[in-house]
């Protein structure tokens, strides 16, 4: 071994003199960097993302229920676009389904059906970006080394990810491109159509809400989302009837006391509503058909950098990283969702 490494560096030797570079102790010394190294321009910083997928799936907090739910497809270029249909698809006019097409379905032998034409609005938002910046300095992390969870840096990540989650999770409700540019519109601003003012839910309430809209336009909802006091409410006005007990007895004998409605059946269509208690919803709330039962989207996240972390280099001891996302909410079938105001708050 010891005589194949002097050989290769005689050929190293004899190749870098003949091509002008000298000795090689003298190559390896003009190789060598004392200066400091600098941006140019300065305000410019190394993208080489790494993708935070695996270690989102372990820190999903459960204040963020809407964003683990609602599907996310990858996106491209600066704005995202859809069509957003508007018109009606059945034949009849009038009734509760409202104007139709006012067009036959049916046609004769030898004929051809007849032909009739939608109405779509092309919607658009740009991609934002959120984030954090995380610096944590280096004798920080060497003094933790060995702390159980990961050093310094390492429990901060964590915490770092959670705080840019629950940030999203904030814009997806009340995201408002025009009180902040840099923010994308949330259900909020998207859901125009079908609203009304409430100060508690009710089950009749919001069945009778779903009847007179989302039902009418052809949407399936699939889950209710108000803040806790309005979730209080539903189960206070359910108990209050005598349909659910208040204590449950298990096979050991031990009562169990309290309950927490997980479910509403739609009382149109007898379909089941996931009720979803949001920390961030205030006086907002939501019923959502985010996909209907055939598994057609009708909201969604359109992802054009997934949640990740970016090493920035530092001047100082220290090291940094950005804990980004860039993305845009997409309410693809608007007229299908239902929106709450003025919901009490205590």
């Amino acid at each position: 071994m010891l005589k194949q490494i002097q050989l290769d560096t005689v050929v190293m030797e004899k190749a870098l003199r003949a091509n002008g570079f000298g000795s090689l102790g003298e190559f390896m010394k003009a190789a060598e960097t004392v200066s400091t190294n600098t941006f140019d321009p300065e305000t410019r910083s190394i993208f080489s993302p790494e993708n935070l997928d695996e270690e989102v799936k372990l820190t999903v907090p459960k204040n963020t229920p809407l964003r683990n739910r609602i599907p996310r497809v990858q996106g491209s270029g600066q704005a995202t676009a859809w069509e957003r249909l508007t018109s009606k698809l059945h034949s009849t006019s009038g009734g509760s389904a409202g104007l139709g097409t006012n067009t036959s379905i049916a046609f004769a032998d030898a004929g051809a059906p007849n032909e009739t034409a939608q109405n779509f609005t092309v919607e658009a938002e740009a991609y934002k970006l959120l984030g954090r910046k995380l610096e944590v300095g280096g004798l920080a992390i060497a003094a933790s080394r060995n702390r159980v969870g990961g050093n310094h840096f390492e429990q901060r990540l964590r915490h770092k990810i959670t705080e840019v989650m629950i940030g999203e999770e904030e814009l997806i409700i009340g995201g408002d491109k025009n009180v902040n540019s840099l923010e994308f519109d949330g259900l909020g601003r998207q859901i125009t159509t079908n609203s009304g003012t409430r100060s508690l839910l009710t089950v009749s309430g919001v069945n009778t809400d779903i009847a007179n809209t989302i039902y009418k336009e052809g949407g399936t909802p699939g889950m209710i989302v108000a803040n806790a006091r309005n979730m209080k409410a539903l189960s206070d006005e359910l108990q209050g009837t005598g349909s659910i007990q208040r204590i449950v007895v298990d096979n050991q004998g031990n009562a169990i006391g309290g309950l927490r409605v997980a479910k509403m059946v739609n009382a149109v269509d007898g379909t089941l509503m996931d009720l979803v208690t949001s920390r961030y919803t205030a006086d907002q709330g939501f019923v959502l058909t985010e996909r209907d039962p055939s598994g057609l989207v009708h909201i969604d996240l359109d992802e054009l950098i997934p949640l990740s972390r970016v090493d920035i280099p530092s001047s100082n001891y220290s090291t940094i990283a950005f804990i980004i996302e860039a993305l845009a909410l997409r309410v693809i079938a608007e007229p299908f969702q239902f929106k709450f105001t003025g919901l009490a708050l205590v």
